[in-house]
C-alpha cells in the first residue's frame, strides 16, 4: 500500500488503540514507535515515548480513540503531540477514529460552551496539522480543526457483513441526519435506501415514525446510524419497521457505546444483529454483536493526510 514520498512517517500509539494502531503500521509498511504509560498517585497521567530517536525528521501519526475515558483520551493524545515534537518530529497528524465530545456540536441552551469546538482547536494548538476521524457525527463543524482533514464513512462496510443475514435487504436511516450514511451503503451495494420521518399527532401528542418512501413489507431492513449510546433510537425506530411489515432488522453502527441497558432494549426491540465498526477501545462479547475491522481503510485514509510529506 505504500508510496514513494510517504516513507517518513512513524505510528505513534495511543493507549486506547494500540491493537488497531500496530495493523495499520503493518498495512503501510511505517516503523511503530513504543510507548511507555503510566498513572501517578494523583491520577495525572505520564507518557514516554520510549525510542525517541525514530521521530527524528519525520512525520508523527498518533493513532489513538477517545472511547472509554474520554477525557484521559484527549489529554493522552495532547501530551503524545508534544512529546513527538520534542523528539525532532517535523510534523504531527492523528488518527482518532471516535471524537470525543463530538455530539456538543452546537449551542442548545444558553451559557453552554461547544465542547466539540474545544477539542478540535486544542488539538490542533498542540501542533497536529492533519486529522483522520471515522464519521464524525458534525463533520461541517471538522473544519474548526483548520488543517487537513478526512472523514471517513464506512458504513458500506457494515452493510456488507449485514448482508450475510439479508435476502431482500433495504438500508434505512433513523432520521434525516443518518441519511447521508445510509445512501453511501446503498448505492455501493445497489440496494433501495430510505429515512424515517417522525410525526406527532397534534391531540394525542403520540410520536410515530413512517418510512418517506420505500415500501417495507417484505422486507430485511439494515438500519444505519453512526452512534449507538442509549439504544432509545434505534429500539424505536427497530420496533416500528416490525410493525409496519419489516422481516427483520439488523442494525449496522459505526460507534457502538451501548451505555446502561441499550443491549437488552435493542434486543427487546426484536433487532436480530448489531454489526459494528472497531472504532472504540471497548468490545462486547455477545451473540448478537458483530465487529467490522476498519483498520485498512484507516491506513488509506493516513496515505491522504500524507500526500505532501517528502
Amino acid at each position: 500500500m505504500n508510496r514513494s514520498g510517504l516513507m517518513n512517517a512513524v505510528i505513534v500509539p495511543g493507549r486506547n488503540y494500540t491493537e488497531q494502531a500496530a495493523k495499520i503500521a503493518s498495512a503501510l509498511n511505517y516503523q511503530l514507535a513504543r510507548i511507555h504509560w503510566k498513572e501517578f498517585p494523583d491520577g495525572e497521567q505520564y507518557v514516554r515515548i520510549e525510542n525517541p530517536e525514530l521521530l527524528s525528521s519525520k512525520t508523527a501519526v498518533i493513532v489513538n480513540t477517545m472511547y472509554p475515558g474520554q477525557d484521559k483520551s484527549i489529554v493522552e493524545t495532547l501530551m503524545l503531540a508534544d512529546a513527538c515534537l520534542r523528539a525532532g518530529a517535523v510534523d504531527v497528524k492523528l488518527v482518532l477514529p471516535y471524537l470525543a465530545y463530538s455530539r456538543q456540536d452546537k449551542l442548545f441552551l444558553p451559557g453552554e460552551p461547544v465542547s466539540f469546538s474545544i477539542v478540535l482547536k486544542t488539538l490542533r494548538h498542540a501542533g497536529a496539522t492533519g486529522l483522520v476521524t471515522v464519521d464524525a457525527h458534525s463533520p461541517e463543524k471538522l473544519a474548526e480543526f483548520q488543517g487537513k482533514v478526512v472523514n471517513l464513512l464506512v458504513s458500506d462496510l457494515l452493510v456488507q457483513e449485514a448482508l450475510k443475514y439479508s435476502s431482500n435487504p433495504v438500508v434505512i436511516a433513523p432520521d434525516k441526519g443518518a441519511l447521508k450514511r445510509a445512501e453511501y451503503a446503498a448505492v455501493k451495494h445497489r440496494l433501495r435506501f430510505d429515512y424515517l420521518v417522525k410525526t406527532r399527532d397534534r391531540v394525542t401528542g403520540q410520536v410515530s415514525y413512517q418510512p418517506r418512501e420505500v415500501s417495507i413489507s417484505g422486507k430485511d431492513i439494515v438500519v444505519i446510524d453512526d452512534i449507538i449510546s442509549t439504544g432509545g433510537t434505534i429500539a424505536e425506530a427497530s420496533k416500528l419497521l416490525l410493525e409496519k411489515g419489516a422481516s427483520s432488522i439488523i442494525v449496522a453502527a459505526t460507534h457502538g457505546l451501548l451505555l446502561g441497558n441499550a443491549l437488552d432494549k435493542i434486543r427487546s426491540a426484536g433487532v436480530r444483529k448489531i454489526i459494528l465498526a472497531n472504532t472504540l477501545a471497548s468490545r462486547l462479547q455477545e451473540d448478537i454483536i458483530e465487529y467490522v475491522d476498519v483498520s485498512v481503510r484507516i491506513a488509506e485514509a493516513v496515505e491522504k493526510v500524507l500526500e505532501k510529506v517528502g
